[in-house]
């Protein structure tokens, strides 16, 4: 009885372990075998905005799927820049458990529109799509006209141009003015498209040196000298 039990039990062995190979074959879709994956998808917001030059604060993550949407882990995603510029942190990265993979996307220096996909095992690539504004305003620079020489009693208009670290235009903020000697038209003006604000500033009936301020919260000021004439 013994022997015919040792020799069934050898029998059936060999057909488990069939088996068992015969499951694995069938685990193409499983979260560990990357060949499973059947979709690529945002998991962070599409059309996003940030300031040009600066590094996003949130990365950019995908989601990574097999069949029945199972998410899969330890899937290599490839990363590209397009249009806009910039660079991403990696370039190719790998789902984790729960089938996210993510990169931090750096922008070029100037406004634009912003491109970055994402690609794993051969699927049709997602793209994020990012504005890319003005960062904050750094510098008030004198534009046009720059410390003239006039006769005296002249009604000039001066302006000045708000830009972040890179040169790019803020729009939307309010100059305050302020003059020594002559009279200005208005206290404030605000900056245009081209982050430009001006103002009509009349200078004095006596001959003389004449300054008119323009100075925007948080920025240094800038200064107009004046040389007035007789």
């Amino acid at each position: 009885m013994t022997s015919a039990i040792v020799s069934a039990a050898r029998r059936i062995r060999p057909a488990v372990v069939a088996a068992l190979v015969g499951l694995a074959a069938c685990g193409g879709d499983s979260t560990t075998n990357p060949q499973g994956a059947r979709a690529i998808s945002r998991v962070s917001p599409d059309s996003q905005s940030t300031a040009a030059g600066v590094k996003m604060a949130q990365p950019l993550v995908v989601l990574v799927t097999g069949t029945g949407n199972t998410p899969l882990g330890n899937v290599s995603v490839s990363w590209t820049v397009g249009t806009g510029g910039g660079t991403v942190s990696d370039t190719v990265s790998t789902t984790d458990a729960a089938g996210h993979a993510q990169t931090t996307y750096t922008p070029g220096t100037a406004p634009a529109v912003a491109k970055v996909s994402a690609n794993a095992a051969g699927l049709q690539a997602v793209t994020f799509t990012i504005t890319l504004v003005a960062g904050p305003a750094t510098e008030l620079r004198k534009f046009g006209s720059d410390n003239p020489a006039v006769v005296t009693g002249t009604k000039l208009t001066l302006s000045v141009k708000l830009v972040d670290a890179f040169g790019n235009a803020v729009s939307g903020k309010t100059v305050n003015w302020t003059s020594a000697g002559g009279t200005i038209a208005a206290a404030t003006s605000t900056t245009d498209a081209g982050g430009v604000a001006s103002v009509a500033y009349t200078v004095g009936a006596d001959p003389g040196t004449y300054s008119l301020t323009a100075t925007v919260e948080g920025i240094p000021p800038t200064t107009f000298t004046i040389r007035a004439i007789s």
